[in-house]
């Protein structure tokens, strides 16, 4: 007997095994569970020996091995019911299914008549009148008759005695698993054998590991597979109540399939004092009403829709952030200081003074302290409860994006009456502006040569022409590479252009995360030749007759979209080899091309354009900047390229300008 089995349960399970050999052909489980009593319902109630293994089977054998152990539960279920002395149920729990069929009277209209009928039974005519008159009635009795209510009754009783029977059964039998039971027994030989393999030896264990490995617990599992892991996931969705665990959204969906309220952290219970915060994310983050900013000390006097803090932040957020990365990038800045401001001087954000947004920028970001508090030892998603604001110390450079970043959000507050005045109006600059990056993180006429000649073949496997495809629709619209990610052929649309020959393809890109709104890029000959290509490899139909939802750019296998961190993986390994290449013919060249990113192709896209005579204001609106002044500073570059590049630079690419 295991340590985890009561007394009653082992003399269960001993008795289960020596079922087994009793005459078995089929090995029997060595657990009965709520499962196989369903399963063995089901059989009786006629269902489909079909279906029955697609709703309990293994998904890894076929039907053959659900009907084996139909035959195993009926042989058990019959010794188990002889030693309780329960010949009844023993009898009626070996009925095969039809054995007792309710009655069913034959239609009206098959019931011949009593001439019809006596050409069938007597064409000699032998019987009398009366005789063939009984005859008939016997064998097509009325619906009302007693031969046919004796009959249905009878059905009746047995079925209600043979269901009785087995809740019977079930009742004295069934085991409900429990956390400390070890795995053995609840799950195929099979699955047990390789859990047990990789540690996991109850059911506790198991749990565990998915909920802290989540959707691709599996592969700590050597040849388990994701087929095998969602059986047994689905197994413990089953049983949730009787372990006393119900799997979090988060532990069986992957992170890009999560809704909102996954991420949610649940609030705190039990808080005895009432200016206590918990790190915790913005959305997650509950505040007493001593520090939610309604009273905060830097408040202006004026009456405004933000009644707190976090609803100021929210506002200023929705308002501000064009584009999921840039709200992401201000939501962090925003959150750490709203949390510094709560966990480290106990006050709401909105009575923080210019002295203390000195001391936030100066003196915590070099150095977050206490550690343990603000800096994660892991990368940690947002919803669970080991998420940290930091990862690190920030350097100059990053100090000083958050105070400019810091500094834009509170005179956008003090615009809009929440704050009286900027807290970050007077403080210093960590370091003196950086030249625009884009100087430094652009490809010169060489490197794209380089990069471009890195994607072409004679042949293409499906993989290289889609890391092309990437490349060029990269290149030619300037996409940010969430927004390559989810280009899907349902956004694509062919008009007319003033000035052009020809159709113009069109690309609809969503553009703030809360507007609802779009805009539309421009696709060049070139990205739509190599685009229908592409589909044609992945046997799809031309970019305007596919399915919804099918993704521009796709993975090898399945043909689903690439995600975001994929798209960047794509573009690192052609920059890559790209420099390898550039490394061979002069040694030093590709040494900063390797440092090319995907964003990379978006300060390329932009320059390259202006240089040609794309008008600002439409490569401002196709980027998605919010603001003009920003796509303005790619005008610094604008003679550079010119005088070094020269008119010829479409010889090399597609072309950009219709």
């Amino acid at each position: 007997m295991s340590e985890q089995q009561t007394p009653a349960e082992a003399r269960t399970t001993r008795v289960i095994r020596e079922s087994a050999t009793d005459g078995s052909r089929a090995r029997a489980p060595s657990r009965l569970t709520r499962q196989h009593f369903a399963l063995y319902r089901g059989y009786l109630d006629g269902v489909s020996e079909a279906q029955l293994h697609a709703s309990y089977g293994d998904a890894g054998v076929d039907v053959r091995a659900t009907r084996r152990l139909i035959d195993a539960l009926r042989d058990t279920l019959s010794v188990l019911a002889r030693r309780a002395r329960d010949t009844e149920a023993a009898h009626l729990l070996r009925l095969r299914p039809g054995s007792i069929p309710l009655f069913e009277p034959p239609p009206a209209s098959a019931v011949p008549t009593l001439d019809d009928f006596r050409e069938q039974v007597d064409p000699g005519g032998v019987y009398g009148e009366a005789e063939l008159l009984a005859l008939h009635e016997e064998t097509y009795p009325p619906q009302s008759s007693p031969v046919l209510d004796r009959r249905a009754t009878r059905n009746a009783r047995l079925r209600r005695r043979q269901a009785e029977a087995l809740a019977r059964m079930e009742a004295s039998l069934a085991q409900d698993p429990k956390p400390d039971h070890p795995i053995d027994g609840w799950f195929e030989p099979a699955v047990t054998a390789r859990l047990t393999a990789a540690g996991m030896n109850t059911i506790a264990d198991l749990i565990a590991i998915i909920e802290s490995r989540r959707h691709r617990w599996y592969a700590a599992v050597p040849r388990l597979g994701p087929r095998g892991a969602q059986r047994v996931v689905d197994w413990l969705q089953l049983h949730a109540d009787p372990l006393g665990h119900t799997l979090s959204p988060r532990a069986v969906v992957p992170r890009r399939q999560w809704r909102a309220d996954d991420t949610a952290v649940a609030p705190r219970t039990g808080i005895d004092d009432v200016r206590a915060v918990d790190m915790a994310p913005l959305e997650a983050l509950r505040v007493p009403d001593a520090l939610d900013g309604a009273k905060g000390s830097n408040r202006g006097k004026a009456a405004n829709p933000f009644a707190t803090d976090q609803r100021a932040i929210s506002a200023w957020l929705d308002a501000r952030s064009a584009s999921e990365h840039t709200r992401r990038a201000y939501r962090r800045e925003a959150e750490r200081l709203l949390l510094w401001a709560l966990l480290e001087k106990g006050k709401p954000f909105s009575s923080l003074d210019n002295g203390e947004c000195a001391e936030y920028i100066g003196v915590f970001l070099p150095n977050p302290q206490p550690a343990a508090r603000w800096i994660g030892r892991q990368r940690g998603e947002r919803c669970f409860a080991h998420w940290r604001p930091f990862a690190g110390p920030l350097s100059d450079r990053s100090r000083e994006t958050a105070r400019a970043i810091l500094s834009a959000m509170c005179e956008w507050l003090v615009g809009e009456r929440y704050l009286a005045v900027n807290p970050f109006a007077n403080v210093a600059r960590v370091m003196a502006p950086p030249i625009f990056e884009s100087a430094n993180r652009t490809l010169d006429i060489g490197q794209w040569a380089s990069v471009l000649q890195s994607v072409t073949r004679a042949d293409y496997t499906f993989s290289e022409h889609r890391d092309r495809l990437a490349l060029l629709l990269a290149y030619a619209t300037g996409l940010r590479r969430a927004e390559l990610a989810g280009a899907t052929t349902d956004s694509l649309s062919v008009g007319r252009l003033s000035g052009v020959d020809g159709p113009v393809w069109r690309l609809s890109v969503a553009a703030a995360r809360r507007s609802g709104s779009t805009r539309s890029v421009l696709l060049p000959p070139a990205v739509i030749e190599t685009l229908e290509e592409n589909l044609a490899m992945r046997a799809l139909p031309s970019a305007l007759s596919c399915p919804e939802g099918t993704p521009i750019l796709a993975q090898a296998r399945g043909g689903r979209a690439i995600t975001p961190d994929g798209i960047g993986k794509i573009f690192k390994s052609i920059f890559s080899d790209a420099a390898a290449v550039m490394e061979l013919e002069t040694a030093g060249s590709g040494r900063r091309l390797k440092q090319a990113s995907t964003h990379w192709l978006r300060h390329t896209h932009s320059i390259h354009a202006l240089a040609h005579g794309a008008d600002l204001r439409e490569t401002s609106a196709a980027l998605g900047h919010a603001d003009l002044s920003t796509t303005s500073l790619y005008y610094r570059l604008k003679v550079f390229m010119h005088s070094s590049q020269g008119k010829g630079f479409l010889g090399e690419a597609p072309a950009l300008v219709f």
